[in-house]
């Protein structure tokens, strides 16, 4: 009997002095400002969401504006929302992009997709088509008869600033999908008598490299001869109505279009080049075999650099004699810099016939290149004298060659079983280096060290998005079935902060993103290729 009335007389109090539906001092929404805000401030982003549905108090609380502002100040103070508030308006909503971007980082900090979406996409074609990229050099990895490849065709895509370019499938018609608003832009490109080599997009230009279906002339009794043109826009994202839907468009304009070589190249997987732009410049390496019946092995090489920044309506593509070409020369691309195989033996750049460079980049008025070789290369291209270990290095050098040099270069510590750079991975962990930390691999003079920051793993590919702190890595591991212990590729995710440790994705994510070894994006998303061809965009 005295247990029931002690229970009785408990339930009243609880009753008479909850808090939770009338706002009193006891509920947490009933406190002083000052110490609600000492309380929320330590629970995590995904309690802070959930305290939502605790009662219609609770609701008003949480979704406060000002709560929601401070609230991604405490917790993701360098996301894309913050960086880019000026462009949401006076007074963005707050209480509603906080949700969506927690969300997001659960995901991202649980390694686990929120949606999968697929493309399709216009595959490579091995003779006359609408795609035909340029091969990679012939070497690959080899250890006790197992092979992993080392370097990849380029994709069937590109993507920069969330606007995905890439040729449908169907109607054979490049368009632009912006994979924040999901809409799609056409692209002025008619490539329907054109076979595209490369397309690229970066700093607001995207660049198309393609060449004729058609032969322009015979090279000699087996090849022929496609000329060659690079073909740029200008992408611009321009602000509708912070309020409308979408708030923003794209609009892609023709800029300018210019020969890449004087005499055309054949379509076969002897020939390379190699290019990269920025907004204003535009470089292509071009490495040929040498076909001269007079004996000469060493293949031809050039380096020329163009200034792109003019726009012109003239395409030389549909003047074949240059009767109609511009004359004032301020008018379209111009060359900044030709340099012969002789200037490039001069600058310790000339690959010969064991080729080492992995790519080139540029700046506003450099232009760096980037070469790797590794032990255990195998192949026509790979070299007759490896390194030690894996071993990567960066040249720069001003756009008129003349002035100082830049020289960087990493062959990671340890013997030829165990190399661990000192820059990235675990070496740079425990250092704590600031200067060469991670996320600091944005400048394109530092060698690419991220590739060997994993032993026994080698880097394929990474998407970092530097201002937000986060970073996706695509490492794969041939050589450990030789020791008798299988390892599986690995996707993982790794953030710029010592609490948010490296999480690995599942095992399932490598073929829907890897096929060709390259992937893209940013803290919302991320871009690859599956094994059918199709692009893959797992969204966060």
């Amino acid at each position: 009997m005295n247990m029931d009335s002690d229970t009785q007389h408990t339930t009243s109090s609880i009753d008479k002095n909850d808090g939770v539906t009338n706002g009193s001092a006891e509920d947490l929404t009933g406190l002083p400002n000052d110490v609600f805000l000492l309380i929320v401030r330590h629970l995590s982003s995904q309690d802070l969401v959930l305290c939502r549905r605790v009662s219609r108090a609770w609701f008003e609380a949480f979704t406060n504006i000002d709560l929601s502002w401070n609230l991604m100040k405490w917790h993701f103070p360098r996301t894309r929302e913050m960086r880019n508030a000026s462009e949401l308006g006076e007074r963005p909503d707050w209480s509603s992009i906080y949700p969506k971007v927690a969300r997001r980082y659960y995901h991202l900090q649980s390694a686990k997709p929120r949606l999968i979406e697929k493309i399709d996409v216009v595959q490579e074609a091995m003779l006359k088509g609408a795609r035909r990229s340029v091969a990679p050099w012939n070497r690959w990895l080899l250890f006790n008869e197992h092979t992993a490849t080392f370097q990849q065709r380029d994709p069937t895509w590109c993507l920069d600033d969330g606007l995905l370019v890439y040729q449908e499938h169907i109607s054979e018609h490049y368009v632009a999908y912006d994979l924040e608003t999901r809409h799609r832009f056409a692209v002025p490109f008619d490539g329907s008598d054109k076979t595209v080599r490369r397309l690229r997009l970066a700093c607001g230009v995207l660049i198309i490299e393609w060449c004729e279906r058609e032969p322009y002339h015979q090279l000699n009794d087996r090849e022929s001869v496609h000329r060659h043109f690079a073909s740029a826009f200008d992408v611009k994202r321009s602000v509708t109505n912070a309020s409308s839907e979408p708030p923003f468009s794209w609009t892609i304009t023709f800029r300018s279009e210019w020969k890449i070589h004087f005499l055309g190249l054949p379509l076969n997987r002897y020939d390379r080049f190699f290019s990269a732009h920025t907004a204003n410049h535009y470089a292509l390496y071009l490495w040929q075999p040498n076909r001269s019946p007079w004996g000469e092995e060493d293949p031809l090489e050039q380096l020329t650099i163009w200034d792109i920044s003019s726009p012109c309506p003239y395409r030389p593509s549909l003047d074949p004699t240059g009767a109609n070409r511009p004359g004032s020369p301020d008018r379209g691309p111009i060359v900044v810099n030709r340099l012969s195989w002789r200037d490039l033996e001069f600058l310790g750049l000339r690959q010969r016939h064991t080729p080492s460079l992995r790519e080139i980049l540029l700046d506003d008025a450099n232009f760096y290149v980037h070469e790797e070789e590794h032990r255990w290369l195998d192949g026509q291209h790979s070299s007759l004298s490896p390194p030690r270990n894996h071993h990567v290095r960066c040249t720069g050098l001003p756009f008129s060659c003349t002035g100082p040099r830049w020289f960087d270069e990493c062959c990671a510590d340890g013997d030829v079983h165990m190399n661990f750079c000192p820059r990235s991975g675990s070496a740079a962990r425990i250092s704590n280096s600031e200067r060469l930390g991670r996320f600091d691999g944005t400048w394109p003079g530092w060698a690419p060290c991220w590739r060997h920051e994993e032993f026994p793993y080698l880097t394929v590919s990474e998407m970092v998005d530097a201002r937000a702190g986060v970073r996706i890595v695509a490492r794969q591991c041939f050589m450990m079935e030789a020791l008798s212990s299988f390892v599986l590729p690995k996707i993982s995710f790794e953030a710029d902060s010592e609490d948010d440790p490296e999480v690995r994705f599942g095992d399932e994510l490598w073929p829907e993103l890897l096929k060709n070894g390259r992937i893209a994006g940013d803290e919302r998303w991320v871009v690859g290729e599956d094994r059918d061809g199709r692009v893959t965009i797992v969204r966060f």
